[in-house]
């Protein structure tokens, strides 16, 4: 994409500009920049030869311009200085050099995952932190720009349809695609939970901090930001607002025996959030995706595969997501037999829940 990232930049490799909070965020959203992001080399920042600085504004126009991207552009520094002017915002973040960035051209960078999501850190609370960490270690793409068509989504999704039909063995991939998402696209995860907690760690955040603690706790390999938000709501230890359940899977991959898959159509089926001390599967159901005829028969099959076996299925739907009062007796049930009851339920401890619930589901949303 950018051919002569030398001549955009104006420079011969004295300085390094590395691209990050923000405008990081945005690039690595993007379905159009996915491959450039996967097959770009990562290198040691330590190794970096040249001096990381501040581009100029000329460079940050360029920049925003070459990339499509929204102004202003968000870059990471190591030194003091001039961080916010025009079109320009510098961050300080000394630990830097203790991490990868991505090389997209010469002496062009973009903050690794791993050291994104110690920048992007500073100042959340727990739903904003697990969200960023699910967002980096899931397999899906979310194209948030507003030029992405409607028509692009269904086509993808038709096309995906058909190709899982094909072949019956195959599993999906993106199943969970919500109404209210505006593009989610399959790729590998960019990273995984052991990776960002060794980077946290690295920078000098122990175990009590809580972008350690969240590193620590989520979940990767999401299909969808409902799947992730879901498995929060369910998997967070309850001092921080979740139901406390713990040994939760995604995506738990159920190898069918002969007469399971004739019940299903399939040699293979994938559950959605698995606990299997209990052997009990949950499926989010968003209404409008699942609402075709065709989407349901094999929901359907699915489900009662997956009870020929000996496995409790259980739906949560997107209605029920949402309604406050019937989430909340119904992730009780969910949880019953998998966490310690001898520990009584307090008002403050359904506060909490309540807050998680409505900062996920309710709050983060509305700035969307």
């Amino acid at each position: 994409m950018m051919a002569k990232g030398g001549e955009i930049l104006g420079c011969q490799g004295q300085s390094a500009i590395i691209i990050g909070g923000a405008t990081a965020l945005e690039l690595i959203r993007r379905e159009d920049l996915a491959p450039l992001i996967a097959y770009s080399e990562r290198v040691s920042a330590r190794a970096l030869a040249c001096k990381i600085v501040a581009p100029t504004q000329q460079q940050a126009a360029r920049l925003l311009d070459a990339f499509g991207c929204s102004a202003p552009l968000h870059c990471v520094v190591e030194d003091t200085g001039d961080r916010r002017r025009g079109a320009l915002r510098c961050q300080i973040l000394r630990p830097v050099r203790q991490g990868d960035v991505i090389m997209l051209d010469r002496g062009l960078y973009l903050l690794s995952p791993e050291l994104l999501y110690l920048q992007l850190s500073r100042g959340m609370d727990v739903a904003q932190l697990w969200m960023l960490a699910s967002e980096l270690t899931v397999r899906y793409g979310l194209d948030t720009r507003a030029e992405v068509s409607r028509q692009h989504i269904h086509r993808a999704s038709a096309a995906h349809s058909k190709r899982f039909e094909e072949a019956d063995c195959s599993l999906s991939v993106s199943e969970q695609a919500d109404g209210d998402s505006n593009s989610l696209f399959e790729r590998a995860p960019l990273t995984t939970p052991e990776a960002l907690r060794t980077v946290v760690e690295s920078a000098g955040h122990g175990p009590r901090s809580l972008s350690h603690r969240v590193a620590s706790l989520v979940l990767g390999g999401a299909r969808s930001p409902k799947e992730a938000q879901l498995a929060a709501l369910l998997a967070l230890p309850r001092r921080l607002g979740g139901r406390g359940i713990s040994g939760m899977e995604l995506n738990h991959v159920f190898e069918l025996p002969r007469q399971a898959q004739v019940i299903a159509g399939r040699r293979a089926v994938e559950g959605d959030l698995y606990i299997p001390g209990i052997r009990r599967n949950i499926e989010y159901d968003s209404e409008q995706h699942h609402s075709y005829s065709e989407q349901r028969d094999r929901d359907i099959r699915k489900a009662n595969a997956l009870r020929a076996i000996g496995v409790d299925v259980r739906t949560v739907t997107r209605t029920q997501l949402y309604t406050w009062n019937v989430f909340n007796a119904l992730a009780d049930s969910l949880a019953r037999g998998t966490v310690d009851r001898a520990r009584p339920v307090t008002a403050s401890l359904k506060t909490l829940q309540y807050e998680l619930w409505h900062n996920l589901l309710v709050r983060d949303e509305e700035r969307d």
